[in-house]
Order: structure tokens, then sequence, then C-alpha cells
């Protein structure tokens, strides 16, 4: 991340609201150095798991990249994670910035890591698709998440390039630092293009977007809402500021056209989710297209779908559903691949916006009753589609095409799938294929799949 961003030397990376403690990038790079060196001393190394109970600020950003320097795997805690999550785990240490912290696990103050000699940190290769680089909270009381390094990296490149936040940005984060949004969704996006990253954490709001000068804020719906409705909003100089992002729940349009007016600046929603590293969903064009409250189509790798959440059913355009999320979002040969209920209700209309509706009530299938995410949980299988293909005496036939994780036949996978769905749902074939191409919001082309195989009309 740091590696990447070309930043200005002298520019702030990290400022902390709250305390007023900044670093530049500069400094972030020698305090990351200096604390890994102190890791090291301490004995950690490649595969321990390192607990983070820090502020959003400086300290944060420096203990996250100097564990992952040093090959452990950073485990960011807060008070919404409890506290027997970290002895689960098994980290074995947690870097605090006071010492304050009551679990069982071994305390190490950041100050005492990088006040010691720095040494030389070994350069380690780290396995991309097997090796973790981050353990995180997830919205499940106690569950946890692992991610990989590719899929981190992926989810960080997925917003970077996104064109949410650009180099010259001051970007305030409400979302915190713990929390896989806040992490790979801003602060590491934000690093690497060289932006300056301000953490909330409990400092006023209209304060902080003042005092920082801030130009895109990262905002939970809650506080978009008291934007939007705060009769102080008029006494602050806000002009620096050039987008909202609402993260973390659904914004209802009416509260983001308030918000956007008296701002002075077009109000976006977000979503994602820690199992896809970060953001999924990004709507950019909310204001030319009029959908203030969607969170648009899926940026870029990011597959999708809106299923009955009974019987499993893709969902038409305009019916709720629950939205399901492929995953890994980073598509690797060594990670099965699966679909994730999330556990919101969604629709999407005919242009493939996505609008979250809020929790999903009611019973989730199982196994699922489309063919398509049959097949791709098949621990053979490491992606799969199924499409209409021309058929002489039914017009038109659902078949199903495969990319091999591990050899497997196409009868024994017609079998399979054919037996755990429902016989309307059933496919007429399977194919093996070497890649299934996909559009760049991974969309399947179906035409070209088709070819592929012979089958086009």
């Amino acid at each position: 991340v740091l590696g990447e961003s070309g930043a200005d030397p002298g520019r702030v990376a990290v400022a902390d609201a709250a305390s007023g403690r900044s670093v530049s990038y500069a400094e972030l790079g020698a305090m990351v150095g200096a604390v890994a060196s102190g890791l090291v001393r301490e004995g950690i190394g490649p595969g321990d798991v390192v607990g983070l109970h820090l502020p959003d600020g400086p300290e944060f950003a420096v203990a996250l990249h100097a564990v992952i320097a040093a090959g452990a795997v950073p485990f960011p805690v807060d008070a919404a994670c409890p506290l027997d999550a970290v002895d689960a785990v098994g980290a074995c240490v947690v870097i605090t910035s006071s010492g304050e912290f009551d679990g069982a696990a071994r305390r190490l103050e950041i100050d005492g890591l990088r006040a010691g000699e720095s040494g030389r940190v070994p350069m380690l290769e780290a396995d991309l698709d097997r090796d973790a680089a981050l353990l995180a909270c997830t919205r499940g009381p106690g569950q946890t998440v692992r991610l990989t390094h590719a899929e981190v990296v992926a989810g960080l490149v997925r917003v970077a390039d996104a064109g949410m936040i650009g180099g010259g940005d001051t970007v305030l984060s409400a979302l915190p630092f713990s929390d896989v949004l806040g992490l790979n969704g801003v602060l590491n996006p934000a690093l690497r293009l060289g932006a300056t990253v301000v953490g909330l954490g409990g400092h006023d709001l209209l304060r902080a977007m003042r005092d920082h000068r801030v130009t895109v804020a990262v905002l939970p719906p809650r506080l978009v809402e008291a934007l939007a409705y705060d009769r102080a909003v008029a006494r602050y100089d806000l002009r620096s500021l050039r987008a909202v992002v609402a993260a973390g729940g659904p914004l209802a349009a009416e509260d983001a056209r308030t918000a956007a007016a008296r701002l002075g600046c077009p109000v976006r929603q977000a979503y994602g989710l820690a199992e896809a590293a970060g953001f999924t969903h990004l709507n950019l064009r909310a204001a030319e297209e009029g959908t203030l409250d969607s969170v648009g189509r899926g940026l870029p790798g990011v597959t999708w779908r809106i299923v009955n959440p009974r019987s499993g059913v893709s969902q038409a355009s305009y019916q709720p559903g629950e939205l399901c999320i492929r995953l890994p979002v980073a598509r690797t040969a060594d990670v099965p691949v699966r679909w994730l209920p999330t556990g919101d209700s969604a629709f999407a209309d005919d242009h493939g916006r996505v609008f979250v509706l809020g929790r999903v009530t009611g019973v989730r299938p199982d196994p699922p009753g489309e063919p398509e995410p049959v097949l791709a949980a098949h621990p053979s299988v490491s992606d799969a589609a199924v499409v209409p293909a021309p058929d002489g005496d039914l017009g038109l036939a659902p078949h199903a095409f495969v990319v091999l994780a591990e050899p497997v036949s196409e009868i024994d996978l017609l079998r399979h799938v054919n037996g755990h769905v429902p016989r309307t749902r059933a496919v007429s074939a399977v194919h093996v294929v070497a890649e299934i191409p996909r559009t760049s919001d991974g969309q399947v082309r179906r035409r070209e799949l088709l070819e592929r195989v012979g089958l086009s009309p």
C-alpha cells in the first residue's frame, strides 16, 4: 500500500481528529519500519496473530502495516468485538497505545515497540492466495473472517480505482478502522493513492470536517441524516467538501437529497462487507441517474445476485430478495468459490442497480435452489455460469459452464447439480471451459461463452 502511493513525503498521511495527532507519509514509512523491527525483536513473525487495540489515527495505520511487514496477521479489535475473540483467534500479543486491554494476550505498547533500535526486517515471500493478511470481526456476534493477501489487495484496489477518492483528497472516515470497511474501504485505498485520511473517532463531525478541510466524508447513514437536518451545519465552512459517501446501511433518497442540498455536494451510497474485503458496490452517478437510494451496479470484478430467501431462485427486476455476493471476489485457484447470503434485503432495477432495503427476515435456502450456486459450491469447481443455449426441441435450454479447480467429469457434475435443484431448474448439459468470459462488472458474456463450445445461434 505505502510503496505504491507515490505521495509527497511531507503530506499528512493519517490524522486523528479527536487528539489532533498526525503523521506525514515520510514519518509513517519510518515508523512502520521501526515498529516492525520491534515486533521481530519480540519474537513476532510469520503466521502469528497480533491484536490491534488502537484509536483511529496514526498509531493504527503504523501498527497495521508494521504487523504485515513483520509477516504476522493483524486482528483489529474495538468495543464491539468481544475480548474472548482475541483469544479465540490465537493472538499472541495485542498492540495498544496505553497498555489498557483486559484480554489474556500479552500487551505491547506501540511507543515501546517504536523506541528500540531499528533493525533490518527480513523481506518475506508470502503466498498471496493462501496466507492470511487480515483477521477481522464481522457483523455476527463473536464471528471472525480470514482474508488472504490477494483478497485484501483486490478489495483496496477496487476502491482506489473506482474514483471515489483522489490523491489530492482529505478523506474523513467515521467508519472505524477496526471495521474492514473503514480499514480496506477507506484507509488503505486512500494511502495507496497518496491522500490524507482523518479518523473521526469520538470527535465532533462538523468541527472535524471544517478544521481538516475535508473533501470526501465516508459516513454511516445516521450521520448523513444528521447533516441533512442539523441547523448547526450552516455555521460551519464546509466549502472544501466535494462528496459524501454513506456506507453501513440504507439511506433514504429524501435524506440523501436534503443532505446534498444543504452541503452543496453529491451524496452517494456504498455497500460492502468484511467477507468481501471491503466495498462491493459504489454509486458514483447517483445524482446524474436520479438513484440517490441505490448503492450502484457493483464494482469491477464483483458478482452478485438477488434471490428469494426461501427458494434460492433469482428474483426478477424490482422484486425484493436477499443480496448474495460471490466469494472470493478476488478469484484464486486455491480458494473455493461460494455464494454468501449477506442477510440484507435488496432489489435491482432493469439497469442492474442495487437498492438495499434493510435486513432479511425468514429462512435461507439449504441447499440453494439454483444450478449456478450449486455448481459454484462444488469443491472441484472454481467458477460456474448457467446460460440458455439453442435447443432443437425446446428452442432454448439451460446449459452449465464450469471452470475446474480439480479433475471431475461433466457427467458427474450434471448428476450433482440436477440432484440438488428442483426439476424445473435442471440443466441440460455441463461443459468444462478454461475460463468464463465476463464484463468489467462481472456479468457473463453469453454469446462469447456459447461460441467457445460451438453452441452459438
